[in-house]
């Protein structure tokens, strides 16, 4: 999904000149043929993700438009005070690209699982939050956030998903019939289609764009179940689940919604990928069809006064 990105802001680096291309030390391909073919609007920050923020800010004052680029961790986590009062403060239409997010770098433990990133940047005023799910998706993404005049961080997963029609910002994949409904975005929104592949009575609502959630969109969807799970590689209390939850309560949509996301903890066994904390957190796709359905079957005895 990143080659698709970087393939779009070529492109329109070459229509739009006002775009200005800063990176915090990152390279492999992606950004070399940037700094090839505009040095003129290229600028390797070297290891210093705080003053590229504050970079960013200044090259909107001089007419840029900045795009900047760096793993998800050292962008938000590093840089949190400067998006926020560089940023967010004026409103300055910055791009913020994030990559590598979720556990996508397993092996290099706890400081690089990037499950608590967006949740800090939509407590932001005013700052756009996309999570491409697949490369269909992935291939646009740049052209409606360059269209917009607000800054927006765009969550890029590793990988290369294909999701056919899935370049919309909601993705709906209804079931065969009214089972629980999976709403999901970024790489595990795959997870949640295989799972469907394995109970055909799951319907899945992928969403590209993750902050602000569409009111009424989520009203059509959730009005239409009875019980959600909402399924991300993000602490739940502030990522998707919450959004939701909020939502259900200020729209008084009758649906019950249920977390499958990492625990609020950090998690120090270093796995291999990204797959072994998906089996152990119950987020690959038999274990969001265990938890979908075995939550139907307790509840299903509640109701019947059985505990």
């Amino acid at each position: 999904m990143r080659g698709r990105i970087f393939e779009a802001l070529q492109a329109r680096m070459a229509d739009n000149p006002s775009i200005f291309f800063v990176t915090g030390d990152m390279g492999i391909n992606l950004v070399e043929p940037i700094e090839v073919r505009y040095p003129e609007r290229f600028l390797n920050a070297g290891i210093a993700e705080q003053n590229m923020i504050g970079v960013a800010a200044g090259l909107c004052n001089a007419g840029f438009r900045p795009v900047v680029y760096t793993i998800g961790n050292f962008l938000v986590h590093r840089c949190f005070e400067q998006i926020r009062d560089d940023i967010a403060l004026h409103g300055y239409p910055v791009v913020l690209l994030g990559t590598s997010a979720g556990y996508d770098n397993a092996p290099l433990g706890p400081t690089h699982h990037i499950i608590d990133d967006w949740g800090a940047i939509r407590n932001l005023p005013g700052i756009d939050v996309y999570a491409p799910a697949s490369v269909e998706f992935a291939s646009s993404v740049l052209d409606r956030v360059l269209a917009a005049t607000r800054p927006a961080y765009i969550r890029i997963a590793k990988g290369s998903p294909t999701i056919a029609n899935s370049d919309n910002l909601v993705v709906d994949r209804p079931g065969s019939s009214n089972g629980p409904l999976l709403v999901s975005y970024g790489a595990l929104a795959t997870e949640c289609l295989k799972a469907q592949e394995l109970r055909s009575d799951l319907s899945v609502l992928i969403l590209n764009k993750i902050n602000p959630v569409d009111m009424a969109v989520l009203t059509q969807h959730l009005a239409r179940h009875d019980r959600a799970l909402v399924v991300e590689d993000h602490f739940g209390q502030s990522g998707l689940y919450s959004s939701l939850c909020q939502a259900v309560m200020e729209l008084g949509i009758d649906c019950r919604i249920t977390s499958v996301a990492p625990p609020l903890a950090f998690d120090l066994v270093v796995g291999a990928s990204a797959a072994t904390y998906f089996r152990r957190g119950e987020l690959d796709a038999t274990g969001i069809v265990q938890r979908a359905f075995a939550e139907s079957a307790l509840r299903n005895e509640v109701g019947h006064g059985h505990r």
